[in-house]
């Protein structure tokens, strides 16, 4: 809980059942006050200011205006928890920062787990606030942000979360790319150059025209192969030096 204030919120949908669901599940969670809900993000639009509201529970397909748009319009921004029916929208939402994206029909557990989520980041900025104003806060809230620690793979029907630490390697496939994990495959429509562009570089290597690997999970090098977990990958004669700098230095 944050000190000893309940967490105002809002609830957005045009849908009443689904307005009527989450509002009974705030009002089981002792942190949380519900100080309004909405059948459209425009009716909410004046009272985010105005209430301190820090959580907004919104949909994303509604008739006045997508959730992602106006979210993209606040300049007061709150926390934003996504409750949506279409899981299209995954990749959007989490170009504007929302820290949750929660799928139609809800359960409680998993609404739970999101607001657990929410008090975190919440508790994290009110330590940041004990801080006076001289320039310790700015650098604090800096320090503190997190960085973006996945990748959203966009599959034939879903869009997938897939944390950094999770991958072993990613393969090659014509316009496709295969992101292996300790226990599965994931295909997604991607390309090996735009991954490497977008991966963090001190957690990944391109090793070959066909494969990056996450430096860390490498167990092996020989002559023309690593071994990364439980697999042996090709990696070229020309990036094998590269390689071996870049473990040695680790």
């Amino acid at each position: 809980m944050i000190s000893n204030k309940l967490i105002n919120c809002i609830v957005i949908d045009d849908e009443h059942l689904a307005r009527k669901l989450l509002s009974d599940y705030i009002s089981k969670v002792q942190e949380l006050n519900l100080v309004g809900s909405y059948d459209s993000p425009l009716a909410a639009m004046n009272d985010i200011q105005r209430h301190n509201v820090k959580i907004i529970f919104t949909d994303i397909d509604m008739p006045d205006i997508l959730g992602i748009d106006f979210v993209q319009q606040l300049s007061y921004k709150p926390l934003i928890i996504f409750v949506t029916a279409f899981s299209e929208y995954a990749a959007r939402a989490f170009e504007v920062d929302a820290i949750e994206y929660l799928l139609k029909p809800v359960t409680f557990p998993r609404f739970i787990k999101a607001v657990n989520k929410a008090i975190s980041m919440l508790n994290m900025q009110n330590r940041a606030g004990d801080f006076d104003n001289t320039g310790e806060r700015t650098m604090l809230q800096q320090e503190e942000k997190p960085l973006r620690d996945f990748i959203l793979v966009k599959t034939e029907r879903k869009v997938v979360k897939l944390l950094y630490d999770d991958i072993y390697f990613i393969e090659g496939a014509l316009e496709y790319v295969i992101f292996q994990t300790k226990d599965e495959k994931i295909m997604g429509l991607y390309s090996l150059k735009n991954l490497e562009a977008e991966l963090p570089s001190d957690q990944f290597m391109r090793i070959h025209k066909s494969y990056i690997v996450a430096v860390d999970k490498i167990n092996e090098i020989d002559a023309s192969e690593v071994k990364v977990g439980k697999w042996k990958i090709r990696v070229s004669k020309a990036l094998r030096p590269k390689l071996l700098e870049r473990i040695s230095n680790e």
